[in-house]
């Protein structure tokens, strides 16, 4: 256990390290070819979040986690100017969509699936669609409410808002649903 948590931080530590020390010699990329490898980068951070971190002891856990919220934010800082072709954010992708649902799925805590689908948020934009998917993974209307609440402000499709508000049976949870939405008008 201790060797998988050292080979996560010694990777992490490395991206970090190259982030920080520009080499002379470095292959120039264009702002395409650099969308990828930062794609692909967090592409396996997510990887090692859901297939490895997971398995740690918790106070493990906790350590290589803000490392890893760390080294995302690394990540996100290098500059990629944008153009037309990426103008829209998109969904989070059906691949890593499903690897979310299935790291929420592994826990038994209501908190800690919250806790897993906050940090998702923080990274990735939502389709109303998969939004209602996670929301179906809650018995409780709190937790349902929480997920909304936390996913909402980067779902992308609003004009479909009114499905969210059909997927609760009380009037006093679609009344805080519709809060929410409120609370973020379209632009």
């Amino acid at each position: 256990m201790k060797t998988k948590f050292f080979i996560i931080l010694l990777l992490i530590n490395g991206l970090a390290f190259a982030q920080e020390h520009k080499h002379k010699d470095r292959k120039k990329y264009n702002d395409k070819e650099l969308r990828e490898i930062v794609s692909m980068i967090s592409a396996n951070f997510e990887k090692l979040e859901r297939e490895y971190l997971t398995k740690l002891s918790y106070r493990d856990y906790t350590r290589a986690k803000t490392i890893l919220i760390d080294s995302y934010e690394l990540l996100n800082s290098i500059p990629i100017p944008d153009d037309d072709e990426y103008t829209h954010p998109l969904p989070i992708s059906n691949q890593d969509f499903a690897g979310l649902m299935e790291s929420v799925k592994s826990e038994g805590f209501d908190s800690d699936k919250i806790g897993i689908i906050t940090i998702a948020a923080d990274y990735h934009y939502f389709l109303v669609e998969q939004v209602l998917e996670l929301v179906d993974l809650f018995i409780m209307s709190d937790s349902k409410i929480e997920v909304v609440k936390i996913t909402y402000p980067n779902v992308i499709d609003k004009n479909n808002s009114h499905r969210l508000i059909s997927a609760f049976t009380f009037s006093s949870d679609k009344e805080e649903v519709k809060k929410i939405i409120n609370s973020y008008p379209e632009k």
